[in-house]
């Protein structure tokens, strides 16, 4: 690769990069989706249904991705509760790498779609390095502090 191939592959993944900075809010979680519309959900008693779609609700409403320089606070759904967990981000290439402080832990995304409004995103299965099949979509929020 020559100087000049290097260097627009290293604006181009800036640009990638700058297109991330902001908050952006859970629109819909495709997951969580194929497991309401699953024949093994409709096949369940309606309190096991109720609390599940109370939960999923909870992670729809709640998830965000809040993209600074090279750090993020993110949230993850533990114990029935919604916390804020705080990392470090980068990508590589069309790859969303997210380190978390509070523990020695690294999640990967495949990038599908990004645009100044919203963000396509397939989680990287650990084991094998595969994104899954089903993506989580998430709308650009207004410009605005957030801290």
């Amino acid at each position: 690769m020559n100087p000049i191939q290097i260097i627009c592959v290293l604006l181009i993944f800036s640009i990638h990069d700058d297109l991330l900075i902001g908050k952006w809010k859970m629109y819909r979680n495709e997951p969580m989706e194929n497991i309401l519309t699953s024949k093994r959900f409709q096949m369940e008693d309606e309190e096991t249904k109720s609390q599940l779609a109370e939960t999923f609700s909870k992670v729809l409403n709640g998830s965000y991705y809040h993209f600074a320089k090279d750090t993020v606070r993110f949230t993850d759904y533990k114990n029935n509760e919604i916390i804020e967990l705080k990392g470090l981000w980068w990508t590589d290439g069309d790859t969303l790498v997210i380190g978390q402080l509070q523990k020695m832990s690294v999640q990967k995304y495949l990038i599908t779609k990004l645009s100044n409004t919203e963000l396509h995103m397939k989680m990287i299965n650990p084991r094998d390095g595969v994104p899954f099949k089903s993506s989580m979509i998430f709308k650009k929020e207004e410009l605005m502090d957030f801290d």
